[in-house]
């Protein structure tokens, strides 16, 4: 998983790496705002880590460039703020897209939890990816419906990562995510593509904004199915 830092403080750069490194993270580090801008479609990175106190004026352009090419769920953009960061520009950040701000206080090492938490709200850790063999579908619609046993609520997600085993889905509305615990085993599950429906039971892994499942059913037709549907969204 690509994080792209930008920021002026090698030593920073240095911290971010060594604390996201172990975990699977592949990280890159300019000093170069416009250089970092211009090789946003050749990295393809899926997070983008900006330090707003470094460059003031870069930040609104960098994410205005990364949007017109990704989207919010396929490349992360998080800002760096200090005290300082104008209470306005947070509305203007949401507009402009991105993600989430971290508020830098004290030394740096104290953030890199919080720049953790947040982009695991997002995206599942590189080390659930590699266990489940996960596959990021990008911007390709795939949908993934079932009936929350809980309330009784029927809830739409949208698949982010998918593989013959498992899958990362985002609720189209928290809400109705209430009761949902992990480790419940859910059945009758849908994941629909195009025109196909399949059929699904899944175990919960994890809930943290988004739901990270298991597929329970491991019949050679399933795998031959989702096979498939990979080629054709690949």
């Amino acid at each position: 998983m690509k994080l792209l830092c930008i920021n002026q403080d090698e030593q920073e750069a240095g911290e971010l790496f060594r604390y996201f490194t172990p975990s699977g993270y592949s990280v890159i580090h300019y000093t170069n705002p416009l250089k970092a801008m211009d090789n946003f479609k050749e990295i393809r990175p899926e997070i983008v880590v900006f330090n707003v106190s470094d460059y003031p004026r870069h930040w609104k352009l960098a994410t205005q460039f990364l949007r017109q090419l990704f989207s919010k769920e396929t490349s992360l953009f998080i800002l760096l703020v200090d005290s300082s960061f104008p209470e306005e520009d947070l509305h203007k950040s949401y507009i402009l897209g991105v993600n989430g701000i971290v508020r830098v206080q004290g030394s740096f090492s104290a953030s890199l939890k919080d720049i953790e938490s947040l982009i695991l709200h997002y995206k599942p850790s590189p080390h659930v990816r590699k266990d489940h063999h996960l596959l990021p579908l990008g911007d390709q619609p795939m949908d993934f419906m079932f009936m929350n046993p809980a309330n009784l609520q029927l809830v739409t997600t949208r698949v982010l990562e998918i593989s013959e085993t498992g899958a990362v889905v985002k609720p189209t509305e928290q809400m109705k995510i209430a009761g949902l615990e992990e480790g419940m085993t859910i059945k009758s599950c849908s994941l629909k593509t195009g025109e196909t429906i399949m059929n699904q039971t899944v175990r919960i892994l994890k809930i943290n904004g988004i739901i990270e499942l298991v597929f329970l059913d491991d019949s050679e037709k399933w795998k031959k199915q989702v096979q498939s549907t990979i080629k054709t969204y690949n």
